[in-house]
């Protein structure tokens, strides 16, 4: 059982993310920037390729990336991340421990404003209702399983799409709706550092609005419901009073059904 990093990244010219992530198996890089290519190199860990494309979003990339892959087992990264040594034996025995497991989330330290927050999970299997905070950089999967069912990321949700943030709660989603067991992990991976973000701007109005977009995707069925917890849940991070949020929130379920991006309102 073998490993590999799916890296996605921006404007890179070189491998020197092996070494800032201290990336020690094997990798592809999906890279956007202004031109396609091709190219790879052998540490002394592994192989490492980079993908370029001209290409821009989020979940486009790491479609690209799992397009590129071949191990057994996949581990989704940011390139903000800095792994500890052991990560790739630690994450491949978690899946020889538990065969049962499709897709398995482990645990981050992050790094914010000078702070370490350690978030540490509970080992256990998860459900739909349980898993959606959890981000894409935390989550490794067996590679099988997700080609045999056609998972990819939707390409609407994330940095650099129409709708701020959502992709990984989406592949999740995709992952229950095929059956596949996914499990939480407590060992941690390393650390991420997010004193900035390419798509979080604050609890601004575009971020209800997407949130609102999001729920419809994510529960068709209940999105009204659901939107209430969006629409409430925020009101220590923002100044926009509630009766705003909670329509901002119903704008995006309405608009979420053709998918129709934000437009402030005159």
């Amino acid at each position: 059982m073998n490993l590999q990093l799916l890296v996605v990244t921006m404007n890179q010219n070189d491998f020197s993310l092996v070494e800032k992530m201290n990336i020690r198996c094997d990798a592809v890089i999906a890279n956007q920037s202004y031109n396609n290519g091709f190219s790879q190199t052998e540490t002394g860990y592994g192989k490492v390729t980079m993908v370029t494309t001209h290409t821009r979003g989020v979940g486009l990339n790491r479609n690209i990336a799992l397009l590129a892959s071949e191990a057994d087992i996949l581990l989704f990264a940011d390139d903000d991340l800095v792994y500890n040594d052991d990560m790739p034996q630690k994450v491949t025995e978690a899946f020889e421990n538990n065969p049962e497991a499709d897709v398995i989330i482990f645990s981050i330290c992050i790094l914010k404003d000078g702070k370490i927050t350690e978030r540490r999970n509970k080992c256990g299997r998860l459900h739909l209702w349980n898993s959606m905070r959890f981000g894409t950089y935390a989550i490794a999967v067996r590679r099988k399983p997700i080609i045999d069912n056609n998972i990819t990321f939707n390409q609407c949700f994330g940095g650099g799409c129409d709708f701020s943030a959502g992709e990984d709660s989406l592949f999740l989603k995709a992952c229950f709706d095929c059956g596949l067991k996914v499990f939480s992990d407590n060992y941690i991976l390393g650390s991420c550092c997010k004193d900035t973000s390419s798509w979080f701007k604050g609890y601004n109005e575009k971020y209800f609005y997407d949130k609102g977009v999001l729920v419809r995707k994510l529960f068709p069925k209940s999105a009204y419901i659901m939107a209430l917890y969006f629409g409430a849940y925020f009101k220590r991070e923002t100044d926009i009073g509630l009766l705003k949020r909670l329509s901002l929130v119903y704008r995006g379920v309405n608009a979420g059904k053709n998918m129709i991006p934000f437009k402030e309102e005159k």
